[in-house]
C-alpha cells in the first residue's frame, strides 16, 4: 500500500493507494449538482478552501472543521457529502462489489445499513445499479451488520459517474472518464430542501422574483477563506429572495428598495419565511426605503458585510446600458459600507453565447463589453474573481460576478 499527498497551495490530501484496487482518501468528499458543475466547483471552494476534482461533479476536500461544515451546510449546489471515500480504478462491477466489501471492514461501524447507487451522467457499461446494491450487501450483511432499506444507521453511498450528460453550461475542466467512488454519507448533512418557498409560493409575489437555488448561491459565493460574513445587504431586494435566502442560513439582513411596495412586500416575505423555516431561530432584519445611492447613509459602515444583488433590467438588457450606472453606484455603496467586505451580482449577458461550444471571454453585458464594466469595477474597489454564465431560458442569459476587494 502506497501513500501520497496532493498539495494545493496550504491543502494537503493524503491519498493511500491499495494495490488490489483503489485509492483512498483523507478527508469529506462532495457531489455536486449537474446543472452547473463548474459552479458547483466554485462554491464548495468559496465556503471551504482549496478542492480537488476528481471527476467534474466530484471535488476532495480537506476535514473541516464546525464552522467550515456549517457553511458547507448552507451550499446551493451540493447534493451529497461523503465520508471515508475510495475509488474503484479496475472498471470491473465484481471487483466493485469485493472492494466495496473489503472496504466496510474498517469503515462501517456496528448497526443497520444500506447501499445507496447513484448514477451522474450516463451510465458506465457493465454496471447496474441494483445488482451492486444487491450483491454488495450480501457480502456485507451479517450479524453485526443488518440490511434495513427503510431507516438504516449507516448508509453506503456508491457513485458511478460516467461520462457528462450534454451540459447546460460551459465546463473549462471539460470531461473525465469514468469514475467510481463509494463513501459513508455523512450524518451531520442535509442538502437544502427549496420546496415550498419557491416565488409563487410567497405572500408577495413579482414575476421578476429570483428562485432560491440561484439566491443561495449568491451568497455562497460570495464567501471566501478569509472572510466570513455576518451580515447580508442587498440594495435591490425586490421581492425578498436573495433577502430570504439569507436569513434562512443565519445572516443578518438589511434589504432596501425605492419602490414602497417592494419594501412592504419583502417584510411580508420575511415575517412569513421566519415562520415557516426557521424554527424561530433567525437574525435581525431591517428593509428601507431607499436609493442605492443612499444607502451608506442609512446603514452606516459594516463589518463583515455580504453584498448580493440583482439589479432591476428591462427587456434586452444586455443590449442597452439604461441600469448600468445604478450597478455602478451599487459597487460605489458597497465600498463605502464595507471595504473588506465581498459582493456577488447577476447581470443580463447576450444569451448568444450558450450558442457555441467556445467560452466566450468578453461578452456583451448591459450594453457593454464585459471588459469595459469590469474596468469600471475596479475603478470603485471591486475586483472580479468569478465570471460565469447561467442560462435562464432560450433567451434570456444572466452572467455571475463575484468580486472582493482590489486593494
Amino acid at each position: 500500500m502506497h501513500r501520497a499527498v496532493v498539495d494545493v497551495e496550504a491543502f494537503r490530501v493524503e491519498v493511500v493507494h491499495d494495490p488490489n484496487g483503489g485509492n483512498h482518501v483523507d478527508g469529506l468528499t462532495l457531489i455536486g449538482s449537474g446543472w452547473h458543475p463548474a459552479l458547483f466547483r466554485s462554491e464548495a471552494e468559496a465556503l471551504v478552501g482549496p478542492i480537488v476534482p476528481i471527476h467534474s461533479r466530484i471535488v476532495v476536500t480537506r476535514s473541516l472543521d464546525n464552522n467550515a461544515f456549517n457553511r458547507l451546510s448552507n451550499s446551493a449546489l451540493i447534493d451529497e457529502v461523503i465520508d471515508n471515500a475510495q475509488s474503484l480504478e479496475n472498471m470491473d462491477s465484481n471487483i466493485l462489489c469485493e472492494q466495496i466489501a473489503k472496504w466496510s471492514r474498517n469503515h462501517l461501524p456496528d448497526g443497520t445499513f444500506a447501499i445507496r447507487v447513484l448514477t451522474l451522467g450516463s451510465e458506465i457499461t457493465g454496471f447496474s445499479r441494483t445488482s451492486i446494491a444487491g450483491d454488495t450487501g450480501s457480502l456485507i450483511a451479517n450479524n453485526e451488520h443488518p440490511v434495513d432499506l427503510e431507516n438504516p444507521e449507516h448508509e453506503i453511498v456508491v457513485i458511478l459517474a460516467g461520462l457528462d450528460d450534454p451540459p447546460n453550461h460551459p465546463d473549462p475542466l471539460g470531461d473525465f472518464g469514468p469514475t467510481i467512488v463509494w463513501g459513508l454519507r455523512n450524518k451531520c448533512w442535509n442538502r437544502v430542501d427549496y420546496s415550498g418557498r419557491q416565488p409563487t409560493d410567497r405572500p408577495f409575489f413579482k414575476p421578476v422574483s429570483l428562485e432560491p437555488r440561484l439566491a443561495r448561491l449568491l451568497i455562497s459565493l460570495s464567501h471566501r477563506s478569509d472572510f466570513s460574513p455576518t451580515t447580508l445587504v442587498d440594495p435591490f431586494c425586490g421581492t425578498g429572495g436573495i433577502a430570504i435566502e439569507g436569513l434562512i442560513s443565519g445572516l443578518n439582513v438589511l434589504a432596501s428598495d425605492l419602490d414602497q411596495e417592494m419594501v412592504d412586500g419583502t417584510n411580508s416575505n420575511l415575517s412569513w419565511a421566519v415562520e415557516k423555516f426557521t424554527d424561530g431561530k433567525y437574525k435581525e432584519w431591517d428593509v428601507q426605503n431607499s436609493s442605492v445611492g443612499m444607502t451608506p447613509d442609512v446603514w452606516g459602515k459594516i463589518n463583515g458585510a455580504l453584498f448580493a444583488f440583482d439589479p432591476p433590467y428591462g427587456r434586452n438588457a444586455w443590449k442597452n446600458d439604461d441600469g448600468l450606472q445604478l450597478l455602478l453606484q451599487a459597487f460605489s455603496a458597497a465600498r463605502s459600507i464595507d471595504d473588506k467586505g465581498a459582493l456577488c451580482t447577476i447581470l443580463p449577458t447576450d444569451p448568444s453565447i450558450f450558442e457555441t461550444d467556445q467560452i466566450i471571454s468578453d461578452p456583451l453585458v448591459m450594453g457593454q463589453k464585459l471588459s469595459t464594466i469590469t474596468d469600471q469595477m475596479i475603478e470603485r474597489g471591486w475586483k472580479p474573481v468569478l465570471t460565469s454564465p447561467v442560462k435562464v431560458h432560450r433567451s434570456l442569459a444572466r452572467l455571475l460576478i463575484v468580486c472582493h476587494p482590489s486593494h
